[in-house]
């Protein structure tokens, strides 16, 4: 049987669910298909943040370097598996070339843009619909352990400043004083007030709640098998599991198994999957009060009312879920050189997911000439949660013809 749909959403994880919210306020008729359930992707483990001050993107200058020691250990921050697949040999190529300070300040001017108004949007969704997900508007604290480490991020601190990016540099005892779990050992850190956090998987399961009442219809386990074109340009029909649907518009929210839909539509993005760690416990002693970034371990740590988490490490090993246990023990060695009380009991989930990472560390947001009505809305990396809400807004406006918000060329999906 063929469904017909004005906007048929690809992805039931953060991005793909708030595309739908965005589009049903519009008053859009509003379908999402998930090949599992609800926020079961990388959606589901992550630390939680909504860090406006991720605003950087990943390739920056000399990270070649430090990337050519870390491939040597496979419990680094930073790990990619030696191979000969051509599309990740390209991918590496293309990620390299944007290691220096002009593509940098570029990506930088695209993200702030982003990023403005992420924390105000996230909140106004948690209030609008009461949602129980520990929303906390509370910050997040950067740790430095290393005097060049920090000074490379007070460095980079300055460039985000230009953009309307504050944070509050701190002294040894500063950061002691506001976080007293913390390893005196430490030099310094720099605080973000502009930062929030949420339980992430309860964020997005009750902001899919609320879909049904809004006119969304949610079809889980349902795989798309394949696109009909239509005789002009642009998507006629999507085959799946569950049938053919034939809609309007296609938004795709599939994360790192967007590549593979792209590719059948005969787009090529150079995205790579990333995959992330991370380990949730019981609420315990020696843990912070507030969320820290323990930036020479790159590991995050996210405290919540009855639980901890531990996140961090990206690892570039193609699509599959493995958990690499000497990468699990990284992470929980570096969160106890840095906690000293933390003695990492009462284990709740080891878990690790897919990150969607394109070439230049920055989203797709948009639809490609070569098929108008499928508008690409992946490729978010480690910031997903982050720019969920405001890729939502994006893909709304752009379906029922508004002005974008925010600059869309950075982000259009025929910039590669």
């Amino acid at each position: 049987m063929t469904q017909r749909v004005q906007d048929l959403v690809i992805g039931g994880g953060v991005v793909g669910v708030n595309c739908a919210h965005a589009l049903a306020d519009a008053g859009r008729s509003v379908v999402i298909i998930e090949k599992g359930e609800i926020c079961s992707g990388c959606s589901h483990g992550n630390a939680g943040w909504i860090a406006p001050c991720h605003s950087l993107p990943i390739p920056g200058p000399g990270l070649v370097r430090q990337t050519l020691k870390w491939m040597l250990r496979g419990d680094s921050p930073l790990y990619i598996k030696p191979t000969l697949r051509p599309a990740m040999l390209a991918w590496l190529w293309r990620f390299f070339r944007q290691c220096n300070p002009e593509a940098a300040r570029r990506g930088l001017v695209a993200l702030a843009a982003l990023h403005r108004e992420v924390t105000q949007s996230v909140a106004e969704i948690v209030e609008r619909h009461g949602l129980d997900c520990e929303f906390s508007h509370r910050g997040n604290l950067y740790v430095f352990r290393n005097e060049k480490t920090l000074e490379k991020a007070g460095e980079e601190l300055a460039l985000m400043r230009e953009h309307g990016i504050e944070g509050t540099t701190l002294s040894r005892d500063e950061v002691l004083e506001r976080e007293p779990a913390i390893d005196p050992a430490i030099r310094g850190g720099i605080f973000y007030a502009i930062d929030a956090d949420v339980v992430p998987h309860r964020f997005v399961a009750e902001v899919a709640e609320r879909l049904p009442g809004m006119g969304v219809r949610i079809e889980t386990g349902t795989a798309v098998e394949g696109f009909v074109r239509a005789n002009g340009a642009g998507v006629r029909a999507v085959k799946t599991t569950a049938g053919e649907f034939e809609p309007e518009n296609i938004v795709l929210a599939s994360g790192s198994w967007s590549t593979g839909l792209a590719r059948k539509l005969g787009i090529k993005i150079p995205l790579q999957p990333g995959k992330g760690y991370s380990i949730t416990y019981r609420a315990q002693a020696g843990t912070p009060r507030l969320p820290l970034y323990l930036a020479d371990a790159k590991i995050g740590a996210t405290p919540w009312k009855d639980t901890f988490r531990l996140a961090g490490t990206m690892e570039l090993a193609g699509l599959q879920l493995k958990i690499n246990q000497r990468r699990v023990d990284a992470i929980v060695r570096g969160a106890k050189q840095h906690l000293p009380g933390f003695k990492a009991e009462n284990v709740l989930e080891v878990w690790a997911g897919m990150r969607p990472v394109c070439s230049d560390a920055l989203p797709i947001i948009g639809a490609p000439a070569a098929v108008p009505n499928v508008y690409f809305a992946t490729g978010h990396a480690m910031l997903g949660l982050t720019q969920s809400v405001v890729t939502g807004k994006l893909i709304a406006q752009l379906i029922t013809g508004q002005v974008p918000s925010v600059p869309l060329e950075p982000f259009s999906p025929d910039r590669f």
